[in-house]
């Protein structure tokens, strides 16, 4: 096998100008360089091939055969390299493999089964994983490589993580039908009186984003369950006395279905900010492009569709 080191691919190019223009100034137009310029390729492509390549004739070069037998290799090979410097293309009905996009439950119940039924009739061969997000754990899923999109509630997103923004929505209580907090007005005192529903969804910190608002106004209030998961939550407030908060698109969805009151939280709450995100090394990744695009599109329609 040839030495690569000090031979400049480049002559292969001029080499296919040649051959396809079969003159040397026209090569060297194709090519932006004069025709000495070209001229002097040539003497170093028959130094490097030790044959003459091409012979002078009243219609233009003429290819000697070793030139000939070099011609379907040298556009092949420079076709090859074109191809591994331009970027892949995805063609999502021939696309295999399978996807991982981190998500609550919530996003599983309410936002995921459009972009399912969308990725199955446009790529039908591409397979998909919903794992739980946790927030403990979900940044790092996305940096290890498990998951490659995940689909949260998101402040600020750490270095190398990339994020879309999907909408926002607010807080709302839930309390089952007949309630006898449902009589009176719903203020904070009648909020704090009753005995609540956290869901928490990892990390040291067993505080919510209600426990939070409360404390910078020096109240507190009993979280009598605890849980990981939004539909239990619902259900368990369904068949108590406790009080949920909520997304207003998961109470929308969810809630009068299991018999559920919505009121609004008497209490000043930082809105929900959905986001798509992913890692740095996907981000230019021509299949994950698509993935993103759809996903963006299908869950922006389903926010909207409960608003």
């Amino acid at each position: 096998m040839a030495d690569l080191n000090g031979i400049d691919l480049n002559l292969l190019v001029a080499l296919q100008a040649l051959m396809q223009e079969a003159h040397v100034t026209r090569a060297a137009e194709r090519l932006g360089v004069t025709q000495p310029a070209m001229s002097r390729t040539l003497g170093r492509l028959r130094a490097l091939f030790g044959d003459p390549l091409f012979v002078r004739t009243p219609s233009g070069l003429k290819p000697t055969p070793r030139a000939e037998a070099l011609r379907e290799r040298l556009d092949a090979t420079l076709a090859d390299v074109a191809g591994l410097i331009a970027p892949p293309l995805f063609d999502p009905a021939q696309a295999r493999g399978r996807w991982c996009i981190s998500t609550t439950d919530y996003g599983a119940n309410s936002m995921l089964p459009r972009v399912v039924e969308r990725l199955h009739r446009e790529a039908p061969q591409l397979d998909l994983t919903i794992s739980a997000w946790r927030d403990d754990q979900g940044y790092r899923q996305l940096e290890s490589g498990e998951a490659q999109l995940a689909l949260a509630t998101v402040a600020q997103a750490p270095a190398g993580i990339h994020g879309r923004g999907l909408g926002d929505d607010q807080f709302v209580c839930l309390l089952r039908a007949g309630h006898a907090a449902l009589s009176q007005d719903f203020d904070l005192e009648t909020f704090l009186k009753l005995p609540q529903i956290l869901i928490h969804l990892g990390g040291a910190d067993p505080r919510g984003v209600v426990d939070l608002a409360l404390e910078r106004i020096g109240r507190a209030r009993r979280v009598a369950v605890r849980v990981a998961n939004f539909m239990a939550a619902l259900s368990i407030a369904a068949r108590s006395d406790m009080v949920v908060s909520v997304p207003r698109t998961l109470a929308r969805l969810y809630g009068s279905g299991l018999g559920l009151v919505e009121r609004e939280v008497p209490l000043d709450l930082p809105r929900i900010r959905y986001a798509l995100l992913w890692h740095e090394r996907l981000h230019h990744d021509p299949g994950h492009s698509w993935l993103r695009t759809l996903c963006f599109e299908e869950i922006t329609r389903a926010l909207a569709d409960c608003h």
